[in-house]
């Protein structure tokens, strides 16, 4: 219990006392808290007035009040921040995973539409387990039409005409309908460029998941003949969703080095490709060496003129 002596008004007068006798207010007020007690000497400047109410002083009370004050509009600005950050943060993974941009009958089918999708809004690459690599057949090809353009499964590309003519390629031997062109970058241990299409197959367990599908492609073509006797190492460089003549699908681009120093390049820029065909899907597989601007380009003229049927 504080002890008897002048405190601010619990009234609120600015710049009043009352005095505290101990166990409750008194009815004297003063301008100056250094007036003795009332009754203990001279104190012209103390006034009668009514007695307050309420309990014993506890400190300034205009402090108090403006803490009081500060304290709830704190509160209140927390609170505001909070509802502001979950309503976004519920916005934000409640927005649907983007489909694949559809094209327009009227549009041209020279360039793959590609949609960037966050890894954590993209289905899970290990939802499903990858294909274990089957046994396919390569060269089992399919009826195509002669137009100039080498075609596997339901995809195409404009021939190029740097590259040697389209032929089978069996290395893809978890594959079906398979076409591609190579031209030679080393010859004293033979390392090529390549562009190539095909199929792969529904029932040898490519699931109906684009990008577990892709990824199943980028695994069989790094553990075969064309890649594992070089211990190649991949770094992603971009894994999204596109679309192709309305077939969507889903594209890994990466570089793959190699550890042979017998080689005079030190790898692939690559572009792996699957888009739907049915209940099975086209693939395209590009590889030209790392830092070669001339055959990048030819790659990037191939991707841009990918048509799907």
């Amino acid at each position: 219990m504080p002890v008897a002596g002048w405190y601010p008004d619990p009234a609120g007068v600015p710049k009043r006392y009352r005095y505290w006798d101990g166990s409750r207010w008194s009815s004297f007020t003063t301008d100056d808290p250094r007036r003795p007690a009332p009754g203990e000497g001279p104190a012209s400047g103390s006034t009668p007035t009514e007695p307050a109410q309420g309990g014993p002083p506890s400190g300034p009370s205009r402090r108090r009040r403006l803490g009081l004050i500060i304290g709830v509009v704190a509160v209140a600005v927390t609170v505001a921040v909070a509802a502001i950050f979950i309503d976004n943060f519920r916005s934000l993974i409640g927005n649907p995973l983007p489909s694949p941009t559809a094209r327009g009958s009227g549009e041209s089918s020279a360039n793959p539409r590609t949609t960037s999708t966050p890894e954590s809004q993209t289905p899970s690459a290990t939802a499903t387990p990858l294909v274990r690599c089957p046994k396919g057949n390569p060269n089992l090809r399919a009826s195509h039409p002669t137009d100039g353009r080498v075609h596997g499964g339901n995809l195409s590309f404009e021939e190029q005409p740097t590259f040697e003519p389209a032929a089978l390629e069996p290395r893809f031997s978890f594959a079906y309908d398979v076409l591609q062109q190579t031209v030679p970058v080393s010859q004293n241990t033979p390392w090529i460029a390549q562009l190539a299409v095909g199929q792969l197959r529904g029932k040898d367990g490519f699931v109906n998941d684009p990008r577990n599908t892709v990824e199943s492609l980028v695994r069989c073509v790094m553990t075969g003949n064309m890649y594992s006797p070089y211990l190649p190492t991949r770094t992603d460089i971009r894994s999204e969703g596109l679309s192709i003549d309305r077939h969507g699908g889903w594209l890994i681009e990466s570089e793959i080095t190699v550890d042979r120093p017998d080689l005079a390049v030190a790898g692939d820029h690559t572009i792996f490709i699957v888009v739907r065909d049915g209940k099975d899907w086209g693939f395209f597989f590009g590889a030209v060496p790392l830092g070669n601007a001339q055959l990048d380009a030819v790659l990037a003229s191939t991707i841009r003129g990918l048509r799907a049927r």
